[in-house]
């Protein structure tokens, strides 16, 4: 293998997809979650999360153990579970911000929670030492997160209407057919009832002319109206 191949191999290709599959686990996992918690097509969104967790597992080993070998730990397993946790948390926050309007009451949930899962994995995974203000880093991650679950359950309870459902995949098809086939009888009845009343005057003329009496009035001298000679 040529120098300008490896030099291809790992500068362009192994770190473009390192960095899809970075990106593209955080949209998977993020919509797994968020309707996993929506009660949509539950198999398919937790394979949908599975999925975004591997994507997101093997675009970090990719990218820390293969592309920058040198500048990470032996212990691949503890940075996989870290990184594992850090992905779920991150696909909490953001799918959580995705579908908040359908469903407020999940979502203020999912948000504040992702958010101290993601930053504790973060301190874990990139090793970082704070020493005397973790307590104080972790006491105001946590105050963040109550102050956004208050928040974002106050905004929900506000803009939720009663009676309306929240993210529901084909119901804006199912409903026009429902709407159609109910109007479907109703519009057989309106487009029947104008024969009725156009045949109904038709037959009334009709018999009336039948029982109309013959009043022709004939002229004196004749029964048909001429004068005897």
């Amino acid at each position: 293998m040529s120098r300008s191949e490896t030099s291809v191999r790992r500068q362009l290709l192994l770190p473009f997809f390192a960095y899809f599959l970075l990106l593209a686990s955080t949209s998977f996992i993020a919509g797994g979650i968020v309707h996993l918690g929506l009660g949509e097509n539950t198999a398919y969104y937790l394979a949908l999360a599975v999925l975004g967790v591997v994507c997101f597992t093997v675009g970090n080993y990719l990218q820390e153990f293969v592309l920058r070998k040198n500048t990470r730990p032996t212990n691949l397993g503890a940075f996989l579970l870290v990184s594992f946790v850090l992905s779920v948390g991150m696909g909490m926050m953001t799918g959580g911000v995705q579908h908040y309007l359908d469903n407020p009451a999940y979502s203020s949930v999912l948000i504040p929670v992702g958010l101290i899962l993601a930053v504790l994995a973060f301190l874990s995974r990139e090793g970082v030492k704070l020493g005397p203000k973790l307590p104080a880093l972790m006491g105001g991650t946590v105050a963040v997160a109550a102050l956004l679950f208050g928040g974002l359950s106050s905004i929900g309870r506000a803009i939720t209407v009663p009676g309306t459902a929240g993210h529901a995949h084909g119901s804006a098809a199912a409903e026009p057919a429902q709407a159609t086939a109910t109007s479907t009888p109703a519009a057989a009845i309106v487009s029947a009832a104008p024969a009725t009343e156009t045949t109904a005057p038709a037959a009334q003329t009709t018999e009336a002319v039948h029982a109309e009496p013959h009043t022709d009035a004939h002229p004196e001298g004749g029964e048909d109206g001429h004068d005897d000679h």
